[in-house]
């Protein structure tokens, strides 16, 4: 008989616990629904506002009035010591000529002397370690007979590495101008698209911008005043700098 009504009252004691542990899962369920419903019924805010994106790019030519002369002096030798003092006989020689030429100093920018070690291999296998030197310098000026010229000396006294490119001393005012016809083609199309669509036209959100130069050989019609004395030369026609300037604009449409 107590095996009985013990085994009774267990049976009660599980069922009890059961139905508390179920009704406490469904209470956490039912509060954590009700904690995530109010969550997503957060609003959102500027779901309301409507807005028209413009990207509008616009290119400025501006007169090619300047050469920038990129040179790299280098050396090889079997020794850093000899290395060094092959490349500073051509650094001197490079800072003689540049000299002569009357290049202002505001027109030079460099870089420090760099070093470096490789190993090579001969005919027969055998190491041999190389070292070299770099550096790295830049020219600019408007005389353009001096290109020439300068290319001729460097080849002369071992120089096998620069090249050159056009650029120009109104480059900031190029960007400018190239600016303001972007902004005022990007207002041009939105206030198109405005009237066509039937929307009006709010105020600007936000802006953003971007502005890169591309040298851009173009013959132009006027006269390079800055020739070779040698005649029919393709520095005779005259060459322009590209601008260009991209502009992208949020404006608020009713």
């Amino acid at each position: 008989m107590a095996y009985f009504i013990i085994h009774n009252y267990l049976i009660m004691k599980s069922i009890l616990f059961s139905y508390k542990t179920t009704l406490g899962i469904f209470l956490f369920t039912f509060f954590t629904f009700n904690l995530n419903c109010k969550t997503v019924a957060q609003p959102i805010e500027g779901t309301n506002n409507r807005t028209l994106s413009i990207n509008m790019s616009a290119v400025e030519l501006i007169p090619a009035d300047l050469i920038v002369f990129n040179i790299n002096i280098n050396a090889e030798a079997k020794t850093p010591k000899e290395a060094f003092d092959m490349h500073r006989q051509r650094e001197t020689l490079l800072a003689g000529l540049l000299k002569r030429f009357d290049i202002e100093e505001e027109n030079i920018r460099f870089q420090p002397v760099r070093m470096n070690k490789r190993t090579n291999y001969d005919n027969r296998n055998n190491r041999v370690e190389i070292v070299q030197t770099n550096q790295q310098v830049s020219v600019s000026f408007s005389d353009f007979s001096l290109y020439e010229k300068i290319q001729i000396t460097l080849i002369e006294n071992g120089f096998d590495s620069f090249n050159g490119n056009f650029s120009s001393s109104k480059t900031e005012e190029g960007k400018e101008k190239a600016l303001a016809s972007a902004i005022k083609n990007a207002k041009e199309r939105a206030r198109f698209i405005s009237e066509q669509s039937g929307v009006k036209l709010g105020e600007i959100l936000t802006i953003g911008y971007s502005e890169y130069q591309i040298n851009q050989p173009v013959v132009s019609g006027y006269e390079n005043k800055m020739l070779f004395d040698s005649p029919e030369s393709m520095m005779d026609f005259a060459q322009t700098v590209s601008i260009t300037a991209n502009i992208s604009i949020n404006f608020l449409i009713k």
